[in-house]
């Protein structure tokens, strides 16, 4: 979060807890063999699915906390093949 101004801090900061749990998380998927690519798009999954599921599902709201446009959302539910479904 490079140059934003976070009113609770920096949660990446270097030492902070999240960034701690970011560098052995890199590491397991660097051992692992997992590409960039692969770690990204699990990663871009498994937010979504967060989001939308904190959202129950409701996709206008999901793309503005993901700061996304709805039909981008669209687009990458299709491709990670989600419903939408806060139940599934």
């Amino acid at each position: 979060m490079a140059g934003t101004r976070l009113p609770f801090g920096d949660p990446f900061a270097e030492g902070s807890t999240l960034n701690s749990h970011l560098r052995q998380m890199v590491e397991d998927l660097v051992k692992l063999g997992i590409t960039l690519r692969e770690a990204q798009a699990e990663i871009e999954r498994l937010y979504i699915e967060r989001i939308l599921s904190s959202c129950d599902g409701n996709r206008s709201k999901a793309s503005r906390k993901l700061g996304i446009h709805r039909n981008t959302l669209n687009t990458k539910m299709d491709q990670y093949h989600l419903n939408g479904d806060p139940r599934s």
